[in-house]
């Protein structure tokens, strides 16, 4: 059965264009950046790495699937409250239109190869479009995960089109809250979105919660839209 192939995220930071052996072909130029987040503070957090393709920019982008994420340990707690931060957070962005799969024992939960082979299954390709009227699909996976403190959050994500099967837009990070340049991401993050300062715990109550780290963690990745 023919497949589509992408080249993983790590490769596609490196190369302009790439053709693939099953004849699809990835003729967007990726431009690769890692984010750099207050560079004058003395630690500035450098660990977000992201592209986007010419094939995004030139997309007319109405409606786009969120999968579920996946994580090796199957925790599904953890599974639901990162995807469920990551749907508010590109509901905010107000781009497109997000859309939460519903049931999902069925070919578009199959995709755990995405980001070790590099390959996403043509069924789930045209399962989206059928089911869902999309023009693209996120697909996530929880790379790290430490809920007890100092909590750690390490994401891969990506968004694929439901028309070509290429990777439009990646981004790769690890939130560990042991490290400065973190700490002060989550000082600025507190003050720009609490209203109410929680008194007892001031920025610290953000690291009581994963749900709440969770929350944090979105938020930058998906700025690099």
């Amino acid at each position: 059965m023919k497949k589509f192939h992408i080249i993983p995220t790590i490769i596609l930071f490196f190369l302009i264009s790439a053709t693939v052996n099953t004849g699809c072909t990835v003729t967007d130029t990726t431009d690769s950046r890692r984010r750099k987040l207050f560079p004058k503070y003395p630690h500035e957090f450098t660990s977000i790495s992201y592209h986007k393709s010419t094939e995004y920019d030139s997309s007319n982008i109405q409606r786009v699937l969120l999968l579920p994420f996946t994580v090796e340990s199957g925790r599904d707690k953890v599974v639901d409250e990162v995807t469920e931060a990551f749907l508010v957070e590109l509901q905010k962005k107000s781009t497109f239109e997000i859309v939460k799969s519903q049931e999902f024992q069925d070919i578009l939960s199959q995709q755990k190869d995405v980001w070790s082979r590099g390959l996403i299954k043509p069924e789930t390709i045209v399962e989206a479009k059928n089911r869902y009227k999309v023009d693209a699909i996120i697909i996530g996976k929880i790379t790290q995960y430490q809920p007890y403190e100092p909590p750690v959050l390490g994401i891969k994500i990506g968004m694929f089109s439901a028309r070509s099967g290429n990777i439009m837009w990646s981004t790769d990070a690890i939130f560990d809250s042991s490290e400065a340049s973190v700490i002060q991401l989550l000082k600025t993050y507190y003050k720009k979105t609490y209203q109410k300062k929680q008194s007892l715990y001031d920025w610290k109550i953000i690291l009581l919660s994963m749900k709440r780290y969770a929350r944090f963690v979105a938020y930058h990745m998906v700025d690099t839209l």
